[in-house]
Parts: structure tokens; sequence; C-alpha cells
């Protein structure tokens, strides 16, 4: 089920990033807040669906996903979610406002299968995801001040440019978070995300269902404030 929500109209706010290390990334400016607020955020899972992953790894990682959704606190005042898959082109599973409930977006992301495809152009994914899933007819909330966070799970180069989806994604304040498996992705993942420490690495499929526990603290750190970016472009960096 898909559905869009009625646009309102936008207040900006801003919003900061708490690190304990950081490297330069463009388009953003990194600060301290003691910022409190309501737990929530608006979470997108881009996942890899084409040949890198394969039929039988694709229920691995979409198992990886469960088990993080699971642990969240998903609502309409809470954690939205929504999923993408991307290969030769990107596949909207669900918005973030197609379901109000955990047991809802569970059952939507069990019944997600594998599609293949030989291209993985994450490039295109990225600015569809930018361009639409965060919007606010789609459910997003950043004009609420709620976070608009992403994971890509990856396990592939892309086969396409990403700058034009990164850059939109890093202007619009997207907090992005990398998940490798392998590593011919990490150049990629480390370029997309917001920080590189904001990758994390499985050297093979089995190790996936091990890195929910590495994520989820990245993705509670969100939902709880204490991760945030400011939402500025720096010019000449």
């Amino acid at each position: 089920m898909q559905s869009y929500a009625s646009t309102s109209s936008l207040i900006k706010s801003p919003l900061y990033l708490t690190m304990l290390t950081l490297s330069q990334v463009p388009f953003c400016l990194f600060s301290f807040s003691l910022f409190k607020a309501q737990e929530s955020a608006d979470l997108v899972f881009l996942i890899d669906g084409s040949q890198n992953v394969g039929a039988a790894n694709f229920a691995v990682v979409r198992d990886f996903v469960l088990k993080i959704i699971e642990r969240l606190e998903v609502g309409r005042d809470t954690v939205q979610v929504s999923l993408v898959l991307y290969n030769t082109s990107p596949e909207i599973k669900f918005y973030l406002n197609s379901y109000d409930s955990k047991s809802s977006v569970l059952e939507a992301v069990k019944g997600i299968t594998y599609s293949g495809g030989d291209k993985s152009n994450l490039g295109a994914a990225l600015e569809e995801v930018a361009a639409s899933i965060f919007s606010q007819r789609a459910g997003g909330r950043a004009d609420e001040g709620v976070p608009q966070t992403l994971v890509v799970i990856s396990a592939g180069p892309s086969t396409d440019d990403t700058g034009a989806g990164d850059q939109a994604l890093k202007r619009a304040g997207v907090i992005t978070f990398g998940v490798v498996i392998g590593d011919t992705a990490t150049a990629d993942l480390e370029a997309v995300a917001t920080d590189k420490s904001f990758v994390l690495s499985a050297p093979d499929f089995s190790a996936v269902a091990e890195m929910s526990d590495q994520l989820l603290p990245y993705i509670n750190g969100v939902i709880q404030r204490t991760i945030t970016v400011e939402n500025e472009i720096i010019e000449g960096m």
C-alpha cells in the first residue's frame, strides 16, 4: 500500500550533529546541541536489490531490516518507516505514511521479494529518495523538526554516478548511514554517508545478522537527537 499525506507549509528548523570524531562533510556544518524533543524520526531503508545480492541472500538482508524495525517505536508520532529497493531503477515499496503501526510495517517488509537486475544504480535511487520519499506528501516531517534518516544497504559498487543524489540529501540535512556487505561498495557509501564513521561493514552475508546491534545505536541516536546535523550549505568546502 502506498499513500500520500496532504502538503502543509514549511517551517525550517536547524539540526545539529553531536559526534566524538568528525571528518569533513560537504554541505553540512557540525556543532553541538542540547536540544530535547519528542523521540521521532523519518527512517528510509534503501536496499540493493540487484544481482549483487542475489535471491538467496536477499532474505538475509530483509531479515536484518526486520530486526531493526522490531526494536523501534513505530507510529505516526514516533518513527515512520519507508523502504526502497534499487537495481536498474528505484522501486518504492512503501512510503513514510503508508503504514501507521509497527505490525503493518513488518508485514509489508516480510512481503518484499527479490527483483534482481544486472545494474545497481544507487545514484538514481538517491535522487528519487531526495525528491519524493522525504517529501511532505509522502509523509516526511522535516517541517516539524523531525530528523530525516537514510540507511543504505549495498553489496556492490554503484553503476551510475551518485553525486547529484548525494548532494541533494546533504542539502536537505538527511542523516545517511551505510551498511556495506563485502568491500566493493565501501568507497561509494563513504562518499554518500553523512560521515565515514557512519558506514558499517560486514565481510559477507553470513555476518549481516550481527550488524543490527551495531546499527541500532546510530539510529537511536538520531531518534533521541544525540546525532543530528545542521541543514546549512557551506560554500567553498
